[in-house]
């Protein structure tokens, strides 16, 4: 395990496992061709050294051997979950309900929509540092004050700072996992969690953990597909009071328009591929029916750069540049592009 450019997952086995049908392949729906392809759970949300850091041909594991001990408690966790959705509420023993916090934060944080989302994130957070007097991420990275003083002086003028480095998507990704990841676990200890049984099948999208933006309700809901008919939920609000700090999960049975709904959003998010235990028809309907009530994510700009970016010596040294606004645009485009 953990050899250099090993095949590595952003969804576990585990869980993909549960979606098999003994004897038969998963089937995995190509979003952009509309193709169905099948594969092994070792086959599906894998690329080669997907999670490692290569830096002078030297592999840092360390990201996918954490990621492998919160794999390791899953089958009692997902026991449990399936346990809980049969009953109106439960509440699960704290090393269960931390294994499936734990591992939601890990789902969240390597995603494929992640390392391109590091990127932009750190270049907003650093941005908005500058402009309004804080330096929490700046010192951080270890910028000098008078580096600091010159940008905010032109921060003032309209400009913005970028960041430039040599094959860096990989190294920005691995430095904004470690400042995330214990930050979104906490979140997820105080979110309101449901186990849903669906009357339909449901797929499991490419991004693992489905984010999707609650407006009304100032809050972000959490779909996470455990099963094809077990649907964990999560609904966690910006308004802290609203929030939970027990670890109890309800159980509910959601209706056909409720669980449609899910699976199209489901559907929307996928990047490139949605897994499903068997061939469902109709699936380019569903996004497109997701759109059309708002339901919409980020586009990645080039997926193949995002999962082959492990394979590319990181160079370590970080290089800043003070830009216009709209080149600014343009490089936090080159990314990612808005729904």
């Amino acid at each position: 395990m953990n050899r250099i450019d090993e095949n590595q997952h952003s969804i576990s086995q585990v869980l993909l496992e549960r979606f098999k049908i003994p004897g038969s392949p998963l089937q995995c729906y190509q979003v952009q061709t509309g193709e169905w392809i099948p594969k092994s759970k070792e086959k599906a949300c894998a690329w080669p050294g997907y999670n490692q850091l290569l830096v002078s041909g030297v592999a840092d594991n360390t990201l996918e051997e954490a990621f492998s001990k919160v794999e390791s408690g899953l089958r009692k966790t997902f026991k449990a979950l399936e346990d809980a959705a049969r009953k109106p509420l439960t509440q699960l023993p704290p090393a269960i309900y931390e294994n499936m916090c734990w591992y939601c934060a890990f789902l969240k944080g390597v995603a494929l929509f992640s390392k391109p989302g590091a990127v932009v994130s750190l270049v907003f957070q650093i941005n908005w540092e500058l402009e309004n007097g804080k330096h929490d991420l700046l010192r951080r990275l270890k910028i000098p004050k008078e580096t600091i003083d010159a940008w905010r002086q032109e921060c003032a003028l309209g400009r913005k700072v970028i960041i430039e480095s040599e094959n860096g998507l990989q190294l920005l990704y691995r430095f904004q996992f470690l400042r995330t990841y214990a930050l979104d676990y906490s979140q997820f200890l105080s979110t309101k969690w449901t186990i849903s049984n669906s009357p339909i099948e449901l797929p499991i999208s490419d991004v693992g953990l489905v984010p999707i933006h609650l407006t009304d309700h100032k809050a972000n809901h959490y779909l996470l597909p455990i099963g094809p008919n077990l649907l964990l939920e999560g609904i966690f609000f910006f308004d802290l009071t609203k929030n939970s700090s027990q670890p109890f999960v309800r159980g509910l049975t959601l209706t056909q328009d409720e669980a449609e709904s899910r699976f199209d959003a489901i559907c929307a998010s996928a990047v490139a591929e949605i897994i499903c235990s068997r061939r469902i028809p109709n699936i380019s309907a569903s996004i497109s029916r997701a759109k059309s009530k708002g339901i919409t994510f980020h586009k990645i700009v080039n997926p193949q750069a995002i999962t082959s970016a492990g394979l590319t010596n990181a160079d370590d040294d970080l290089h800043f540049r003070i830009v216009p606004v709209d080149e600014y645009v343009k490089f936090v485009h080159s990314f990612m592009l808005p729904p």
